[in-house]
C-alpha cells in the first residue's frame, strides 16, 4: 500500500484542498429528554454479581502467565471459571427470589449477571426512580433512570449487586481524530524525505520491523513452517459502529502511483497467498445500526479494523458492535466476549476518565461498583486467554475535567490530570502513542525507522460534554499517569514506575501522530513540526487519522501475530511486556544487542505533566516505548517486511 504524501511544509495548505473534518468533540454527554416511560413498558437489563474466592484467581491469572507454573496458559472454559469463581449459589438465589418477588423474570443466567425482564412500574418501585425515555448523542433512544442511577434495594446493595444499565450518560469516546477526507495523493511529492508521514498500516508494518512475508517461521505445536500473519488467531473490535466491507477491501487492493510516475495495481492475494481479510459484525444489544461515515464511530470502526488487519491480515475478525459508548452497551459487549469466548485479543479504542466513577463526580455516591464489573470481566476474559487491549487515551496527561464542570457545567473550567478507562485496569495493556519520523530508504517507497516523539499539541478550547461551554488548557498527546483506584500490580514492579503506589500507564506505545484539526496554531506551527497521521479508507474516501486508536489496534494485530507463533492463546501480556522490558534496561536499553532491543526507547517530550527521555526505562507517556516487532515476537533472525506493496510487505 504505498503512498506519497506530502512535504512538511505544505501540509496545512494541502489540507485546505480536502474536506477538512474537524473533532466531533461537542457531542454532550448528556442525553435529552423525551417523556416518562409508561408503566407497562417491558424492559431488559443485566444484575451483576460479585465474583468468589478472589486471592484464588489471582494466584491462578499469575500462574498462567509464569511459563515456570504447572498452570501456565492452562486457559479455563467460561463454564470452569462460572464453576470456579462465578457469583456464590446463594447470593445468586437470593437475587432470584428477590427480583421475582418484585414483579421481574429472569430471562437467563449468565457467568456473572443475570439477564432480567420486567415491566418500568416493577423498575420504579424496586429501585427507587422514575424512568423516562432520553435520545443520545447517537440518536438512540433508550430507557434512563432518573439521575441516571438506581437506588438498590438493601439486600441487593449488600451482596454487592450492581445494575450498570439505566444511565443517559456516555463519557467514553473513540480516542482518533479525522484530520482530512477526500485524500488525493497519487500526485504528491514523495514525502518521506520530509520530517512528516501519513502511513498506510503495511509502512508501519516496515517502519518497526514486523516480520517479512516471506519469513517462514514453524509455529509452537506444528510441524510445518508458514508465513507470520496472524493465521489462525481471532481479533475483537468493541466498538460502537459497523464497517463499510468494500473500505476494508480498498485497504488491500488499490490502485496508487509509484513517486517515479509507474502505476502500481496492487495484487495483494499475489504476494500474501491470503484472502483478503472479511470482518464478521456480532451485534450487542441489537447494535448501532447502519454504518455511517460522517460519525467518529464509523470512522473509529474503519480505523480499527483496517490496522489491526493491515497488521495481521491472517487473522479472523469479530466486530461486537453496541449501540453507543454508554457503560451498559460496553459492559454488555465485554460480557458477550467473554461468554462467545471465540476471540483471542479484543482491542478497545475508546475510554472515558476514571475519576468521573468516584462520589464527587456523583452527588457523594460511590460509582466505581461499575469499574469492579469492568474487572471481573477482564479477570474471566484473562482466565479463559483472552487479551484486552485498549488506547491510552489523546488527552495526554490531562485526561479528565473538574467536578465543578460535570457537576455543575460551570464556566471556565480546566482539564485536570487523570488516566482513562478501560486502559487503565491492570487486566488490560494501556497503549500510548508518538509521532513517528522515518526516511526513504533504500527506496523512495521505503518508511525505515529514524526516530519518534511524544510532544504534545496545544488545542483550541473544547466543548467536551457541554455544548458552548468551552474547557481551557486542552492538548493533543499520548494518554499516560497514575491511577486512583487500581492499586499498583505485580509487574509493574519489574519498571521504575515511581513511587506511585498505583497502576500507571500506558505500558507500550506506537505511532499515533499529531497536529489536530484543533490545534491552536497561534501556539505552535504545524508546518514546522515533526508530526505524522494514519490513512483510511471511511466510506469510500481516503482518509487521515490520528490517536491511540491507531497504536491499539496494531498492537492487537501484535498479539494477533504472537498467537500465531505461540500456537494459542496468551492472556494478559502485560507481565510479558515488563519482563522484557526489564531484560533491555539490563542490558543496555536502547543500545542493547539488536536481539534483544525490544523497544525503542529513543523518543523525547512530553503529554503536558510527565516527560519523556531518551533511553529512559519508562515513562508515563510512552511506558516501555514503542516495538521493534521481530525482536518482541522473539524471532529476531527473520526477514523483516520491507516496501510495501512488495513480497516482503504486501
Amino acid at each position: 500500500m504505498k503512498v506519497t504524501p506530502l512535504a512538511a511544509g505544505a501540509v496545512l495548505g494541502a489540507l485546505s484542498a480536502f474536506s477538512l473534518a474537524l473533532p466531533a468533540q461537542a457531542d454532550t454527554a448528556q442525553a435529552q429528554p423525551l417523556s416518562a416511560a409508561a408503566p407497562s413498558q417491558t424492559t431488559r437489563f443485566s444484575v451483576y454479581l460479585p465474583l468468589t474466592h478472589q486471592d484464588q484467581l489471582e494466584q491462578l491469572l499469575q500462574d498462567q502467565t509464569d511459563s515456570n507454573s504447572s498452570r501456565y496458559h492452562a486457559w479455563l472454559t467460561p463454564g470452569q471459571f462460572k464453576q470456579q469463581f462465578g457469583p456464590s449459589r446463594a447470593d445468586i438465589a437470593a437475587a432470584t427470589a428477590l427480583l421475582r418477588t418484585a414483579g421481574f423474570t429472569i430471562v437467563e443466567e449468565k457467568t456473572q449477571n443475570l439477564i432480567v425482564e420486567g415491566p418500568v412500574s416493577a423498575l420504579n418501585k424496586t429501585f427507587s426512580t422514575h424512568m423516562q425515555w432520553v435520545r443520545t448523542r447517537h440518536g438512540r433512544n433508550k430507557l434512563a433512570a432518573q439521575n441516571n442511577r438506581l437506588t438498590l434495594p438493601q439486600a441487593l446493595a449488600a451482596m454487592g449487586a450492581v445494575i450498570p444499565s439505566f444511565s443517559a450518560h456516555e463519557f467514553a469516546q473513540p480516542h482518533s481524530r479525522v484530520l482530512a477526507r477526500g485524500v488525493d495523493l497519487k500526485d504528491s511529492p514523495g514525502f518521506r524525505f520530509s520530517s512528516i508521514g501519513f502511513y498506510y498500516p503495511n509502512d508501519l508494518n516496515e517502519a518497526y520491523r514486523f516480520p517479512s512475508f516471506r519469513a517462514q517461521v514453524t509455529p509452537r505445536g506444528s510441524r510445518h513452517p508458514a508465513q507470520i500473519a496472524g493465521v489462525g488467531a481471532h481479533i475483537g473490535i468493541v466498538i460502537s459502529s459497523v464497517i463499510d466491507p468494500a473500505d476494508l477491501a480498498a485497504t488491500f487492493n488499490s490502485d496508487f502511483k509509484r513517486s517515479n510516475g509507474q502505476d502500481l495495481i496492487q495484487a495483494y492475494s499475489k504476494f500474501s497467498n491470503l484472502p483478503v481479510p472479511t470482518v464478521t459484525i456480532r451485534p450487542v444489544l441489537g447494535g448501532s445500526g447502519a454504518f455511517d461515515p460522517n460519525t467518529a464511530d464509523g470512522a473509529e470502526a474503519s480505523l480499527d479494523t483496517q490496522m489491526s488487519l493491515g497488521t495481521a491480515p491472517g487473522a479472523t475478525e469479530t466486530v461486537y458492535n453496541m449501540p453507543d459508548l454508554s457503560d451498559d452497551s460496553i459492559i454488555a459487549a465485554y460480557t458477550d466476549v467473554d461468554e462467545d469466548n471465540l476471540v483471542d485479543v479484543a482491542n478497545s479504542s475508546f475510554g472515558g476518565c476514571e475519576l468521573f466513577y468516584t462520589a464527587p463526580y456523583n452527588g457523594g455516591v460511590d460509582m466505581t461498583g461499575i469499574l469492579k464489573v469492568y474487572h471481573a470481566l477482564f479477570q474471566q476474559g484473562n482466565a479463559q486467554g483472552i487479551t484486552f487491549v485498549a488506547s491510552s487515551g489523546d488527552n495526554g496527561a490531562l485526561a479528565c475535567n473538574t467536578v465543578d464542570y460535570i457537576v455543575n457545567q460551570a464556566q471556565g473550567t480546566s482539564f485536570i490530570l487523570g488516566v482513562s478507562h478501560p486502559a487503565v485496569d491492570p487486566n488490560v495493556t494501556s497503549v500510548g502513542g508518538t509521532n513517528l519520523v522515518t526516511s526513504a530508504t533504500p527506496g523512495p517507497d521505503d518508511a525505515t525507522y529514524l526516530t519518534e516523539n511524544a510532544d504534545f499539541d496545544f488545542r483550541l478550547t473544547e466543548d467536551v460534554f457541554f455544548p458552548n461551554d468551552p474547557v481551557s488548557n486542552n492538548i493533543w498527546g499520548s494518554g499516560g499517569g497514575i491511577s486512583t483506584i487500581f492499586k499498583k500490580p505485580a509487574y509493574q514492579l519489574l519498571a521504575p514506575t515511581g513511587s506511585a503506589k498505583f497502576r500507571t500507564v500506558p505500558d507500550l506505545s506506537l505511532m499515533m501522530g499529531g497536529c489536530p484539526g484543533d490545534a491552536d496554531l497561534d501556539k505552535q506551527d504545524c508546518t514546522q513540526l515533526p508530526r505524522s497521521a494514519i490513512l483510511v479508507w471511511i466510506g469510500g474516501q481516503l482518509s487521515l487519522l490520528i490517536g491511540t486508536s491507531a497504536s491499539a489496534p496494531e498492537f492487537a494485530g501484535v498479539v494477533a501475530l504472537a498467537v500465531e507463533l505461540n500456537g494459542g492463546r496468551l492472556g494478559n501480556v502485560n507481565p510479558q511486556i515488563y519482563a522484557l522490558g526489564a531484560v533491555q534496561t539490563l542490558i543496555g536499553g536502547e543500545h542493547a544487542p539488536q536481539p534483544l532491543h525490544f523497544f525503542h526507547r529513543v523518543a523525547s517530550g512530553n503529554n503536558g505533566f510527565y516527560t519523556v527521555s531518551p533511553n529512559q526505562a519508562y515513562s508515563k507517556v510512552l511506558g516501555q516505548g514503542t516495538l521493534d516487532v521481530v525482536n518482541f515476537l522473539g524471532i529476531p533472525f527473520q526477514p523483516t517486511a520491507g516496501t510495501p506493496n512488495s513480497k516482503t510487505n504486501p
